[in-house]
């Protein structure tokens, strides 16, 4: 498919996909104890929190992509951090505990979905619950072994579907609005906290940003013929000093046409990126008002689990849509990190795409069938884990990633160095691989066919510098989502 073709808003469903079964039915009773006023403060900034981390990933995706793998269009977690965090003699060590991190957290992750489903079923229907897993899994793989495509089209559809079965939700919550409701204004500190940890985690769709860029620029499809690679073969077919100069005249003439396309190409990627993850943030955001507002206007008591409440108050069929909405929930959640983790694991192993699904997936069906945590216990486990692996490990990689290409317009505005686009805005890269595969160093030709010097243009028209240090711009949005998301850590030990 033509990048220029591909959906914003398929993109956006895995995004919200990803972060929508992760615990959505809890929030209300969070933002419950946390009071109206501090349950809306807790959603703002969770929201812009949450966008701000999933641009900054997206940036270091895109140039971890575009200079490490080449062409190859894909780049995850792991690979940023080896290329901005795990060096020198250490590195390797570092690699491999990361590695096995990763693998626990996404485990972890899958658990949660498998066992969330089972419960569900159980509960509704007479079945076993170890059938019912199995099942769940089954039928979740054959869409992730189809493929990035696949997922992105399921994710669409699916997200629509629950969108459907909400307003059905909230139509029937519209009847049964609960007299007198009284909700404070204002809850405690820690209560915020816990409230503001919960819908963080919810909004959580790091693993989904590799596979949005993927997506959007092309992936492994992106197998451009090197630009030149033509003209460079009828000009060894020629000797003569004119057609030389005549094909010379003509291979410029066509390179800044191809190139000038790749360029129109890669921005409107780029921009399709942005417009992803916020229009996939704000369907969580929007999505987890709602089920929020219909908790606290019906339910006598605001449960831990918001459905039981709400369907005791609202009816039978809230409990069924409910439950229905949540089992898409965790197929959503569980398409997008089955995905991730399989990459992760053929990445790092170079096995085939069937085999790397079995190995990073199957152990997390196997602890469900063996091990009696709940659902509950999961996400505590998995959101305290995010939680510490952004904060304390992406957040200092966009901080090394933005230092050694300064000058750029970010979203945050302009700083000083180098340039290739990003989620961020323009960006320059002195003396490296640029998006589209060409070295920009001192007086080479650089990607898109200017020559790039000490200051001269270059990669997308950007002057180039040697800046190398970070601005104050990136450095105060670096340091606030930092300490935002280490709130988020503490928070998630916090029981309100």
């Amino acid at each position: 498919m033509n990048r220029r073709n591909r959906s914003v808003y398929k993109a956006a469903a895995v995004v919200a996909g990803n972060g929508i079964g992760s615990g959505v039915m809890a929030i209300p009773y969070y933002v419950l104890h946390a009071g109206t006023v501090g349950g809306m403060a807790a959603f703002a900034a969770a929201y812009i929190v949450s966008v701000l981390m999933h641009f900054m990933i997206a940036t270091m995706v895109l140039r971890t992509m575009n200079t490490d793998n080449g062409h190859t269009g894909k780049a995850d977690m792991l690979d940023i951090f080896n290329k901005y965090l795990f060096k020198g003699r250490a590195g390797m060590i570092l690699r491999f505990a990361f590695f096995a991190l990763l693998v626990v957290v996404l485990t972890a992750n899958l658990s949660a979905y498998i066992s969330g489903a089972a419960q569900i079923f159980t509960q509704l229907l007479p079945v076993n619950g170890t059938v019912v897993k199995v099942i769940f899994f089954v039928a979740a793989a054959f869409v992730i072994l189809a493929g990035l495509g696949a997922v992105c089209t399921t994710e669409a559809v699916t997200v629509s579907v629950m969108a459907v079965i909400l307003l059905l939700m909230l139509s029937f919550s519209a009847f049964h609005i609960k007299p007198g409701i009284s909700i404070p204004a204002f809850g405690s500190v820690k209560e915020w906290a816990a409230a503001y940890s919960m819908i963080m985690f919810s909004f959580s769709a790091i693993f989904a940003v590799p596979q949005l860029v993927e997506y959007m620029t092309g992936g492994s499809e992106r197998q451009e013929e090197p630009v030149g690679a033509e003209e460079q073969g009828k000009e060894k077919r020629h000797t003569g000093k004119k057609e030389k100069e005549e094909l010379k005249g003509y291979k410029e003439q066509k390179q800044r046409e191809e190139l000038k396309q790749q360029k129109q190409q890669y921005e409107d990627s780029v921009n399709k990126i942005r417009r992803s993850i916020w229009l996939g943030l704000l369907i969580n955001l929007v999505i987890s008002v709602i089920v929020a507002v219909c908790t606290m206007i019906t339910s006598k008591e605001v449960t831990d689990i918001a459905i039981v409440g709400w369907a005791e108050a609202v009816g039978g069929t809230v409990r069924v849509l409910g439950s229905l909405f949540i089992v898409f929930a965790m197929l959503t959640s569980f398409w997008s990190i089955g995905l991730a983790s399989a990459d992760i694991v053929a990445g790092q192993t170079h096995i085939k795409r069937e085999l790397s699904f079995v190995i990073a997936t199957v152990p997390a069906l196997i602890m469900t069938l063996i091990l009696s945590n709940t659902f509950a216990e999961y996400l505590k486990l998995v959101g305290g884990a995010v939680a510490v692996i952004i904060a304390l490990m992406a957040v200092p990689s966009y901080l090394l990633c933005m230092r050694n290409q300064a000058g750029e317009e970010t979203a945050y505005g302009r700083e000083a160095g180098s340039g290739e686009e990003s989620v961020h805005g323009r960006e320059a890269g002195h003396g490296e691989e640029t998006a589209h595969g060409r070295k920009a160093g001192s007086g080479e030709e650089s990607a898109h066919g200017r020559e790039a010097g000490h200051g001269e243009e270059m990669a997308h028209g950007v002057k180039a510098g040697r800046g190398t240090e970070t601005g104050p711009g990136v450095k105060a949005v670096a340091a606030f989502v930092f300490i935002m998301y280490v709130i988020m850590a503490a928070g998630s030990f916090i029981s309100v």
